[in-house]
C-alpha cells in the first residue's frame, strides 16, 4: 500500500514483527522486543551489549493515531520522541518516514522468507551522504 492507500489499518498488519529478535555482529549483540499492548499501539525495546557493557538503548513503539500510524523512537541524544509516519505497507513490508530529522529518515522492516526480521535506518551522515545500517535478527529461542 502506497502512502495515499494507508488510511485506517489495523495493528494487526505488523503482527509479524511481535517477538524477541537477537542479532550478533561486531558491534555487539543487539536484542529487539515487540508485543502487542492494545489494538492502538504496539511496544519495543531495542538494546546493544558490547564486551559487557550496554552501549545502545532504545524505546520504540508503533501507534496508531486517527487513520495515521507511526514508529516512535525515544534514545538518549534525542530530546524527546521522534515519529516516522508509516509511508508503505505490504504483508511483508513497513517504511516509515520522517524528512526533517537528522538519522534517520527512513526506517524499514521487512518480514524474511526464512523467518527473520529485517531492519535499516538509512538518511544522511554529516557529510550529507545517505548511509544505510542494516540489521538482520533472528528470532530468540
Amino acid at each position: 500500500m502506497s502512502n495515499s492507500q494507508i488510511k485506517d489499518i489495523s495493528l494487526d498488519k505488523f503482527d509479524w514483527m511481535l517477538d524477541n529478535w537477537v542479532m550478533a555482529d561486531e558491534n555487539g549483540i543487539t536484542r529487539e522486543r515487540w508485543i502487542k499492548e492494545s489494538d492502538t499501539i504496539l511496544r519495543g525495546n531495542s538494546y546493544t551489549i558490547k564486551n559487557g557493557d550496554t552501549v545502545f538503548t532504545e524505546k520504540i513503539s508503533i501507534e496508531k493515531r486517527g487513520d495515521e500510524i507511526f514508529y516512535i523512537a525515544i534514545v538518549a541524544h534525542n530530546p524527546g520522541p521522534v515519529d516516522f509516519k508509516l509511508v508503505y505497507l505490504s504483508d511483508t513490508k513497513a517504511v516509515f518516514e520522517n524528512p526533517e530529522h537528522d538519522f534517520p529518515q527512513r526506517i524499514t522492516y521487512i518480514n524474511e522468507e526464512d523467518g527473520s526480521l529485517f531492519a535499516q535506518i538509512e538518511g544522511p551522515n554529516k557529510d550529507g551522504k545517505t548511509i544505510k545500517i542494516d540489521f538482520l535478527m533472528k528470532k530468540e529461542r
